[in-house]
C-alpha cells in the first residue's frame, strides 16, 4: 500500500430535506487501500460511497479524489470535473444496471466506445479479455436475461475496469445474490485487492472484510464511530456502538459453515490469485 493519499474526505455532511443522513465524516484512502465500510442498516453508508464520485451531492465538507476537489453547499463541479471523476473511478452497485438489449460483450465494451472513442476492435478485445479474467468468456454473448446474479454483477464489474480507474467503489454488491452465488463476486473482488487496485465498498460480509480489507470504519447513528486496521476493528473494537453492532453480526458466524468465505490456504486473501489473477488493466 503506498503513502499516496487518492481519496481525502473531510468533514462530510449529507442530508435529505430535514433529516441529516451522517456529519462530519473525514477519511483518507491510500493507493492500493482496500476499505470496507460496514455497519447498520440505515448507516447512511451507500449514500456516503456515492458521494464519492458526486452522484449524490452533499451539504458540508469536501472529498479530494485523484487531484479533483468537490465541495458541499456551494455551485456542483463543473462538468469537466465530473467527467474526470467518474472515468477515474468506478462502481458497482447493489443492482446490476446492464443493458438489457446489450450482451455481456456490449456491455463491457460500450463505455470506452462512447466516451473515450476507443475503436470497436480495441474495445472488444479489452471487453474479451475482462470477461475471461472473470470466468465469463463463454457467456459473452449472451443477454442479461440469460444470466445468473452472480453473472450479472461479474459483468458489471467488468463493465466498471474497461474504463480503466483507478479507484473501485462496490456498494454492497453481493446484497442482491443468492448465497451460492456470492463467492463468485468476492472472488472477483479479491482478485482485484491481490492486483493493487484501489477499493472501498460497503459490505455486509464481514469475515471477507476481515480477510481482504486493509481498513474497516463502522458507520451508525449518522457518523463513523471508530475506523482502524480491519482485524484490530473487527475482532478488538473500542467503541461501544462498534461492539454492539459487531456482536449482533458476527454471533451467526460462529456456526462452522456459515461465515460466508473461507480463508485460502496460506494466509489472507490479499495475496491469492483467483478470478482476475492477470493484469488486464
Amino acid at each position: 500500500m503506498s503513502s499516496d493519499v487518492v481519496v481525502d474526505i473531510q468533514g462530510l455532511t449529507k442530508r435529505f430535506g430535514a433529516r441529516t443522513v451522517f456529519e462530519d465524516i473525514s477519511l483518507q484512502v491510500r493507493r492500493s487501500e482496500v476499505v470496507a465500510v460496514i455497519g447498520p442498516s440505515g448507516a447512511g453508508k451507500s449514500t456516503f460511497i456515492r458521494c464519492i464520485n458526486y452522484l449524490h451531492p452533499f451539504d458540508a465538507g469536501r472529498i479530494r479524489v485523484l487531484g479533483h476537489e468537490l465541495v458541499g453547499g456551494g455551485a456542483p463541479p463543473s462538468k469537466a470535473t465530473l467527467r474526470q471523476v467518474r472515468m477515474q473511478v468506478g462502481m458497482a452497485f447493489q443492482t446490476f444496471n446492464l443493458f438489457p438489449h446489450l450482451t455481456a460483450l456490449g456491455n463491457v465494451m460500450l463505455g470506452p466506445m462512447e466516451t473515450k472513442r476507443v475503436p470497436a476492435r480495441d474495445a472488444r478485445d479489452k471487453a474479451m479479455a475482462l470477461l475471461s479474467s472473470v470466468g465469463l468468456a463463454d457467456r459473452a454473448e449472451a443477454y442479461p436475461r440469460r444470466l445468473s446474479g452472480g453473472e450479472q454483477q461479474r459483468v458489471a464489474i467488468c463493465r466498471a475496469l474497461a474504463m480503466d480507474p483507478e479507484v473501485m467503489l462496490f456498494d454492497e454488491p453481493t446484497s442482491m445474490l443468492d448465497p451460492e452465488m456470492v463467492g463468485e463476486v468476492l472472488a472477483t473482488i479479491r482478485g482485484l485487492a491481490s492486483q493493487g487496485m484501489t477499493l472501498i465498498l460497503v459490505t455486509h460480509e464481514m469475515q471477507f472484510a476481515k480477510e481482504v480489507a486493509d481498513t474497516v470504519v463502522v458507520m451508525a447513528d449518522g457518523r463513523v464511530v471508530e475506523q482502524g486496521p480491519a482485524r484490530d476493528v473487527l475482532e478488538h473494537p473500542t467503541s461501544e456502538r462498534s461492539r454492539t453492532f459487531l456482536t449482533r453480526v458476527l454471533k451467526p458466524l460462529e456456526a462452522p459453515g456459515v461465515s460466508g468465505e473461507a480463508s485460502p490456504p496460506g494466509g489472507s486473501g490479499r495475496g491469492a490469485t483467483t478470478a482476475l489473477g492477470g493484469d488486464v488493466r
